[in-house]
C-alpha cells in the first residue's frame, strides 16, 4: 500500500544502512540475533500503546485509554495479536475491501482458498446484518414477480 510505502521509506532514510546491512535481522542465520516475532510484535505494541495513552487529552481520556484493550498484545477475552493474528487482520481486511477470494488467496500465499475464505477472512454479526439488508425487499421482489 502507498502508506506503507511511504512509512517504510521514511524509516529506511532515518535508518540509513549501508548496502550490505540486512533490515530486519531476525535470526542467525541471516546475521542477527535468534528471537520470536511474536516477541518483537508484542514489544512494538506496548510501545505504540505507551506512546497512545500519552497522548490522551485529558485524565478522563487517558483513563479510558488505559481501560481498553486497544494495543494489547493480550486483550480482556484472552485473544493475542501476535503475528499469526496480523495475518487473520490482513485477510479480514482484503474481503472488507472486496478483493476478491482469490486475490486474497494469493497476496496471503495460501495453497488452499478453503484456507483463505474459512480461517483467516473473519465477517462481523454487524457484517452479516448489512448483507442481509443489502438484499431487496419483499416489495421489490412481488413487483419482479
Amino acid at each position: 500500500h502507498p502508506d506503507v510505502v511511504a512509512e517504510f521509506n521514511a524509516w529506511i532514510d532515518e535508518k540509513n544502512p549501508g548496502p550490505d546491512e540486512l533490515l530486519f535481522p531476525v535470526s542467525e542465520k541471516s546475521g542477527g540475533i535468534e528471537r520470536k516475532t511474536s516477541e518483537m510484535v508484542e514489544k512494538d505494541l506496548a510501545s505504540a500503546r505507551t506512546v497512545w495513552i500519552s497522548e490522551a487529552n485529558s485524565d478522563a481520556e487517558r483513563a479510558s485509554r488505559e481501560a481498553s484493550d486497544f494495543l494489547k498484545y493480550v486483550d480482556s477475552q484472552g485473544k493475542y495479536a501476535d503475528f499469526h493474528g496480523l495475518r487473520h487482520t490482513f485477510v479480514t481486511n482484503l474481503a472488507r475491501a472486496n478483493v476478491s477470494p482469490k486475490m486474497a488467496q494469493t497476496l496471503a500465499r495460501h495453497s488452499d482458498i478453503k484456507l483463505t475464505m474459512s480461517i483467516y477472512t473473519h465477517v462481523a454479526p454487524v457484517e452479516q446484518a448489512a448483507a442481509i439488508k443489502s438484499l431487496p425487499g419483499l416489495g421489490k421482489m412481488k413487483n419482479a414477480e
